[in-house]
Protein backbone atom coordinates (compact mmCIF):
# COMPACT_ATOMS: atom_id res chain seq x y z
CA UNK A 1 0.00 0.00 0.00
CA UNK A 2 1.37 3.48 -0.88
CA UNK A 3 1.74 6.20 2.29
CA UNK A 4 1.10 9.46 2.20
CA UNK A 5 2.01 12.07 5.24
CA UNK A 6 -0.39 15.35 4.97
CA UNK A 7 0.70 17.97 7.77
CA UNK A 8 -2.23 20.41 8.58
CA UNK A 9 -4.83 17.73 8.16
CA UNK A 10 -7.09 18.59 10.67
CA UNK A 11 -8.99 20.64 8.71
CA UNK A 12 -10.10 22.47 5.09
CA UNK A 13 -7.47 21.59 2.19
CA UNK A 14 -5.53 19.30 4.54
CA UNK A 15 -8.62 17.14 5.54
CA UNK A 16 -10.14 16.92 2.43
CA UNK A 17 -6.65 15.71 0.51
CA UNK A 18 -6.14 13.12 3.04
CA UNK A 19 -10.18 11.93 2.20
CA UNK A 20 -9.08 12.15 -1.28
CA UNK A 21 -5.98 10.12 -0.99
CA UNK A 22 -7.58 7.22 0.99
CA UNK A 23 -10.34 7.21 -1.82
CA UNK A 24 -7.24 6.55 -4.26
CA UNK A 25 -5.98 3.92 -1.80
CA UNK A 26 -3.23 5.26 0.27
CA UNK A 27 -2.75 4.85 3.70
CA UNK A 28 -2.65 8.37 4.83
CA UNK A 29 -1.02 9.65 8.44
CA UNK A 30 -2.98 13.01 8.86
CA UNK A 31 -0.77 15.17 11.25
CA UNK A 32 -1.78 18.21 12.62
CA UNK A 33 -0.57 20.25 16.18
CA UNK A 34 -3.87 18.60 17.62
CA UNK A 35 -4.28 15.07 16.44
CA UNK A 36 -3.48 12.68 19.35
CA UNK A 37 -2.29 9.95 16.83
CA UNK A 38 0.03 11.84 15.00
CA UNK A 39 0.31 15.21 16.67
CA UNK A 40 3.21 17.32 14.62
CA UNK A 41 3.89 21.16 14.80
CA UNK A 42 6.08 22.05 11.70
CA UNK A 43 7.55 25.10 13.77
CA UNK A 44 8.78 22.86 16.43
CA UNK A 45 12.07 21.26 15.40
CA UNK A 46 11.85 18.94 18.64
CA UNK A 47 7.88 17.79 17.24
CA UNK A 48 8.79 17.16 13.59
CA UNK A 49 12.01 15.44 14.56
CA UNK A 50 10.08 13.13 17.01
CA UNK A 51 7.21 12.17 14.66
CA UNK A 52 10.28 11.10 12.12
CA UNK A 53 11.60 9.05 14.68
CA UNK A 54 8.03 7.28 15.58
CA UNK A 55 8.10 6.75 11.73
CA UNK A 56 11.53 5.69 11.25
CA UNK A 57 11.35 2.38 9.14
CA UNK A 58 8.42 3.27 7.13
CA UNK A 59 8.21 4.14 3.37
CA UNK A 60 6.41 7.47 2.50
CA UNK A 61 5.36 7.70 -0.89
CA UNK A 62 4.09 11.48 -0.49
CA UNK A 63 4.68 14.24 1.21
CA UNK A 64 1.67 17.06 1.34
CA UNK A 65 3.12 20.38 2.97
CA UNK A 66 0.15 21.96 3.20
CA UNK A 67 0.09 23.83 7.45
CA UNK A 68 -0.27 27.16 7.00
CA UNK A 69 -1.02 30.22 8.31
CA UNK A 70 -2.63 34.19 7.55
CA UNK A 71 -2.40 36.20 10.15
CA UNK A 72 -4.23 39.76 11.12
CA UNK A 73 -1.61 42.59 10.57
CA UNK A 74 1.79 43.33 9.55
CA UNK A 75 5.01 44.00 11.64
CA UNK A 76 7.60 42.17 12.54
CA UNK A 77 6.41 39.69 14.41
CA UNK A 78 3.89 38.94 11.98
CA UNK A 79 6.13 38.47 9.27
CA UNK A 80 8.59 35.93 11.46
CA UNK A 81 5.77 33.50 12.46
CA UNK A 82 4.16 33.15 8.94
CA UNK A 83 7.36 32.32 7.64
CA UNK A 84 8.19 29.99 10.53
CA UNK A 85 5.22 28.14 9.48
CA UNK A 86 4.19 28.17 5.70
CA UNK A 87 7.84 28.36 4.97
CA UNK A 88 10.60 27.16 7.21
CA UNK A 89 8.13 25.19 8.54
CA UNK A 90 7.86 23.23 5.31
CA UNK A 91 11.53 22.99 5.17
CA UNK A 92 12.04 21.51 8.13
CA UNK A 93 8.77 18.81 7.54
CA UNK A 94 10.56 17.83 4.08
CA UNK A 95 14.37 17.86 5.57
CA UNK A 96 13.40 15.30 8.54
CA UNK A 97 11.01 13.10 6.53
CA UNK A 98 13.56 12.89 3.20
CA UNK A 99 15.14 9.78 4.67
CA UNK A 100 11.73 8.03 4.74
CA UNK A 101 10.77 8.82 1.39
CA UNK A 102 10.77 6.56 -1.21
CA UNK A 103 13.22 7.18 -4.27
CA UNK A 104 10.85 8.36 -6.69
CA UNK A 105 8.21 10.06 -3.93
CA UNK A 106 5.96 13.03 -4.89
CA UNK A 107 6.58 16.11 -2.19
CA UNK A 108 3.83 18.88 -2.74
CA UNK A 109 4.38 22.29 -1.42
CA UNK A 110 0.79 23.22 -1.14
CA UNK A 111 1.04 26.71 -2.29
CA UNK A 112 -0.99 29.96 -3.14
CA UNK A 113 -1.36 32.36 -6.24
CA UNK A 114 -0.52 35.57 -3.59
CA UNK A 115 3.02 33.80 -3.97
CA UNK A 116 3.54 34.89 -7.32
CA UNK A 117 6.58 37.00 -8.13
CA UNK A 118 5.06 39.75 -9.72
CA UNK A 119 4.24 40.92 -5.95
CA UNK A 120 8.15 41.67 -5.52
CA UNK A 121 10.07 44.28 -7.37
CA UNK A 122 11.87 43.22 -10.34
CA UNK A 123 15.57 43.47 -8.70
CA UNK A 124 14.09 41.08 -6.53
CA UNK A 125 11.91 38.74 -8.61
CA UNK A 126 15.25 38.61 -10.32
CA UNK A 127 17.18 37.12 -7.08
CA UNK A 128 14.14 34.38 -6.87
CA UNK A 129 14.45 33.35 -10.03
CA UNK A 130 18.11 33.11 -10.39
CA UNK A 131 18.49 29.43 -11.55
CA UNK A 132 21.95 29.45 -9.56
CA UNK A 133 19.62 30.09 -6.12
CA UNK A 134 20.65 27.53 -3.44
CA UNK A 135 19.02 27.29 0.01
CA UNK A 136 21.76 29.28 2.16
CA UNK A 137 20.51 31.94 -0.58
CA UNK A 138 17.10 31.50 -0.65
CA UNK A 139 17.07 31.42 3.89
CA UNK A 140 18.96 35.11 4.10
CA UNK A 141 15.96 36.23 1.35
CA UNK A 142 13.51 34.97 3.49
CA UNK A 143 15.64 36.73 6.83
CA UNK A 144 16.04 39.46 5.11
CA UNK A 145 12.32 40.54 4.91
CA UNK A 146 11.73 40.04 8.24
CA UNK A 147 14.76 41.95 9.10
CA UNK A 148 13.60 44.83 6.25
CA UNK A 149 10.19 44.34 7.95
CA UNK A 150 11.66 45.25 11.55
CA UNK A 151 13.30 48.46 10.68
CA UNK A 152 10.44 49.44 8.24
CA UNK A 153 12.32 49.63 4.65
CA UNK A 154 10.64 46.38 3.47
CA UNK A 155 8.55 48.33 0.27
CA UNK A 156 11.97 50.24 -0.09
CA UNK A 157 13.65 47.06 -0.31
CA UNK A 158 11.16 45.69 -3.19
CA UNK A 159 9.03 43.39 -0.76
CA UNK A 160 5.65 43.64 -0.44
CA UNK A 161 2.85 44.19 2.64
CA UNK A 162 1.66 41.08 3.10
CA UNK A 163 4.27 38.14 5.04
CA UNK A 164 1.55 35.25 3.51
CA UNK A 165 2.47 36.39 -0.07
CA UNK A 166 6.07 36.53 0.69
CA UNK A 167 6.18 32.90 2.73
CA UNK A 168 4.55 31.38 -0.41
CA UNK A 169 7.21 32.87 -2.81
CA UNK A 170 9.91 31.20 -0.54
CA UNK A 171 7.81 28.05 -0.67
CA UNK A 172 7.68 28.12 -4.07
CA UNK A 173 11.31 29.04 -4.18
CA UNK A 174 12.48 26.30 -2.14
CA UNK A 175 10.06 23.86 -4.66
CA UNK A 176 12.42 24.81 -7.65
CA UNK A 177 15.80 24.06 -4.84
CA UNK A 178 14.17 20.75 -3.78
CA UNK A 179 13.44 19.58 -7.36
CA UNK A 180 17.71 20.50 -8.44
CA UNK A 181 18.66 18.82 -5.52
CA UNK A 182 16.70 15.47 -5.60
CA UNK A 183 15.99 14.76 -9.34
CA UNK A 184 14.34 11.48 -9.05
CA UNK A 185 11.62 12.78 -6.96
CA UNK A 186 8.44 14.78 -8.42
CA UNK A 187 8.65 17.95 -6.07
CA UNK A 188 5.99 20.49 -6.99
CA UNK A 189 4.32 23.89 -5.75
CA UNK A 190 0.40 23.88 -6.40
CA UNK A 191 -2.51 26.57 -6.18
CA UNK A 192 -5.52 25.40 -5.19
CA UNK A 193 -7.30 28.28 -5.69
CA UNK A 194 -9.55 30.62 -3.64
CA UNK A 195 -11.40 27.95 -2.20
CA UNK A 196 -13.74 28.25 1.47
CA UNK A 197 -12.29 27.29 4.10
CA UNK A 198 -11.33 29.34 7.79
CA UNK A 199 -8.58 31.07 5.57
CA UNK A 200 -10.24 31.51 2.38
CA UNK A 201 -13.64 32.13 3.73
CA UNK A 202 -17.22 32.09 2.85
CA UNK A 203 -17.51 33.94 -0.21
CA UNK A 204 -14.95 31.85 -1.87
CA UNK A 205 -15.99 30.60 -5.46
CA UNK A 206 -14.31 27.01 -4.98
CA UNK A 207 -14.92 24.29 -2.73
CA UNK A 208 -12.36 22.26 -0.20
CA UNK A 209 -12.67 19.22 -2.53
CA UNK A 210 -12.40 21.21 -5.67
CA UNK A 211 -8.80 23.17 -4.07
CA UNK A 212 -7.92 19.35 -2.95
CA UNK A 213 -8.59 17.86 -6.27
CA UNK A 214 -4.99 20.27 -7.66
CA UNK A 215 -2.94 19.06 -4.38
CA UNK A 216 -4.00 14.62 -5.25
CA UNK A 217 -3.17 15.46 -8.57
CA UNK A 218 0.29 16.69 -7.99
CA UNK A 219 0.75 13.65 -5.21
CA UNK A 220 -0.28 11.06 -7.55
CA UNK A 221 1.47 12.29 -10.73
CA UNK A 222 3.38 9.41 -12.80
CA UNK A 223 7.13 8.69 -12.56
CA UNK A 224 8.03 10.65 -15.43
CA UNK A 225 5.56 13.25 -14.42
CA UNK A 226 6.89 16.88 -14.23
CA UNK A 227 8.96 18.20 -10.66
CA UNK A 228 9.86 21.75 -9.50
CA UNK A 229 6.60 23.28 -11.40
CA UNK A 230 3.82 25.49 -10.21
CA UNK A 231 0.43 24.25 -11.20
CA UNK A 232 -3.39 25.45 -10.67
CA UNK A 233 -5.71 22.42 -11.61
CA UNK A 234 -3.07 20.32 -13.12
CA UNK A 235 -1.65 23.04 -15.32
CA UNK A 236 1.14 25.23 -15.05
CA UNK A 237 1.12 29.12 -14.04
CA UNK A 238 3.58 31.34 -14.14
CA UNK A 239 6.01 31.64 -11.11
Amino acid sequence: MTTALVTGAQRGLGLATCELLRGRGFEVLATSRRDPHHPLDVTSDESVQHLAQQLSGRVLDVLVNNAGIALDGFDERVAARTLDTNFFGAVRVTDAFLPLLSPRARVVMVSSGMGELSVLAPPLRAKFLDPGLEREGLFALMHAFVDDVAHGRHAAAGWPSSAYSVSKVGLNAFTRVLARERPLLRVNAVCPGWVRTAMGGASAPRSVREGAASIVWAATLAEDGPTGGFFRDGHPIDW
